[in-house]
């Protein structure tokens, strides 16, 4: 997958809260539509492969949150901390009936500047570059469907299970 911008805030958010940045916007103010990972408005991405939405919110202590949002709905709220960082948040892939694709995401441990993530199922893997989130998250998709998933990231390496992605609300689009 290739980065095709930066993901940055502003007040639209699911939690409501207000943007952590000065002035409701990152330092990143483009508007959206090209590349593979689109900007919607400023503080919303759609990830190509699986559809799902990432938002910026404002999380406690005034640091950014990063909000994941399935088919299903709202997944996933993490906000760095500075007693632990969730290298590896969650890792999801399509069910059966929807084109194969695979997600993980996290948190940038203090110092990475690059995330390496290997999607794995028996012999064969597939090895992505993350893209960057508001300077302190990550995420990655892969086409397939995978067992696990390594996120690499400076000294930092965790190795996780690939859940099935939940459900569509009432099995609409983006069911699985």
């Amino acid at each position: 997958m290739e980065c095709g911008g930066v993901l940055m805030s502003d007040e639209r958010s699911h939690t409501g809260l207000p943007s952590p940045f000065p002035g409701g916007r990152g330092p990143w103010d483009g508007a959206g539509g090209e590349g593979p990972l689109r900007t919607l408005v400023p503080n919303e991405l759609r990830l190509p492969l699986s559809g799902w939405l990432l938002r910026i919110a404002r999380g406690s202590a005034g640091r950014p949150a990063l909000e994941v949002h399935s088919a299903a709905g709202l997944l996933d709220v993490s906000v760095p901390s500075t007693l632990s960082v969730s290298a590896l948040r969650g890792a999801r892939h399509s069910g059966p009936a929807a084109a194969p694709w695979s997600l993980a995401w996290g948190q940038l441990p203090p110092g990475a500047d690059l995330v390496e993530v290997d999607f794995r199922r028996w012999r064969r893997g597939v090895r992505v570059q993350a893209c960057t989130v508001a300077e302190g998250f990550w995420v990655a998709e892969a086409g397939g469907r995978f067992r696990s998933v390594t996120c690499s990231a400076g000294a930092t390496r965790v190795t996780a299970r690939v859940a099935r992605a939940p459900r569509a609300r009432g099995g609409g689009p983006g069911a699985a």
